[in-house]
């Protein structure tokens, strides 16, 4: 899925969370809370800008670390590659992963962990390329780290 597809889907989301209504009561007595719905809405409004801020900021921040595993000129190859291996394979990462890159990277990770967080996307399904670019990646960075 492209960022124009993601793009059109969160639109779409934001137009039908306009059409949310919050009903209260039962049978004939149900009416619709126009403070409740409002409250619904602002939630619902904030909670999808987040994942769709969250997805697009990861997304660009993945390319960017794979693009540090092909060109193999970061100190920190083993870091990322551990890191990108986490996200892809879904295993744990030791959290020193973290502390050990310059300020870039480490940053990087975070808004990809950020993405993983919020979003609703695969990110190494959606990132530029997908998954073959990412198993590619890591496999330049195997190589490389020996």
């Amino acid at each position: 899925m492209k960022q124009a597809e993601r793009e059109r889907r969160h639109q779409q989301n934001l137009q039908r969370i306009q059409h949310v209504q919050q009903l209260v009561g039962v049978g004939d007595r149900t009416r619709i809370d126009h403070e409740g719905t409002l409250i619904e809405q602002a939630r619902m409004l904030e909670e999808e800008i987040c994942s769709h801020r969250a997805t697009e900021a990861g997304l660009a921040a993945l390319a960017r670390l794979l693009r540090l595993l092909e060109e193999g000129m970061s100190r920190h190859l083993r870091e990322t590659a551990a890191f990108v291996t986490a996200v892809r394979d879904g295993t744990p990462l030791p959290l020193h992963v973290l502390r050990g890159p310059d300020a870039e990277t480490a940053d990087d990770m975070l808004a990809v962990l950020d993405a993983f967080r919020h979003g609703r996307v695969s990110l190494v399904e959606h990132v530029e390329g997908g998954a073959k670019r990412v198993a590619k990646a890591l496999e330049k960075a195997r190589q490389r780290c020996g």
